[in-house]
């Protein structure tokens, strides 16, 4: 009876001792959201300025350049892919493959190639496993982004 209770008090401090890791990794990543949060509130100002000023250009201008101007059958389409490189983002990474998994499937169905461009090491492992193509792919950085990794 006695080692059946010591097996049974075990147990229960290893689940206490997990439900406090559990809450740390919560509040850590509460903490890694906010602040996330926060920045990007800090950045919507230049986001709009950039914005308005592009579509200024694009409409007011007479350059031809291929951004500004709409292809009359496209062939081809790229599909930009940002997921999670790592962390407890399973449902995000997999929401996102999936809508980019219908968004290809949509794009095949009106005759297009579809070429894609991966961020986040979730992604290229899922594309890696099906033996997928991917034109690009960046991994490492979705932490904290880089300009670099945008331009």
């Amino acid at each position: 009876m006695g080692a059946q209770l010591r097996v049974y008090r075990a147990k229960i401090r290893s689940a206490k001792a997990t439900k406090k890791i559990t809450r740390a990794m919560e509040l850590i990543s509460a903490s890694r959201i906010q602040k996330a949060q926060q920045r990007m509130a800090e950045a919507a100002p230049y986001s709009r300025a950039v914005t308005r000023a592009v579509s200024a250009v694009a409409t007011y201008s007479s350059v031809d350049h291929p951004l500004l101007v709409e292809a009359e059958n496209p062939t081809r389409a790229a599909v930009v892919i940002f997921a999670a490189d790592r962390g407890l983002a399973g449902a995000f990474s997999a929401q996102v493959l999936r809508e980019a998994g219908d968004l290809a499937e949509r794009l095949k169905s009106e005759g297009k190639e579809v070429v894609y461009f991966v961020l986040g090491r979730k992604a290229a492992q899922y594309f890696q496993f099906r033996q997928r193509p991917m034109e690009r792919t960046w991994l490492g950085g979705s932490d904290q982004p880089q300009f670099e990794t945008a331009k």
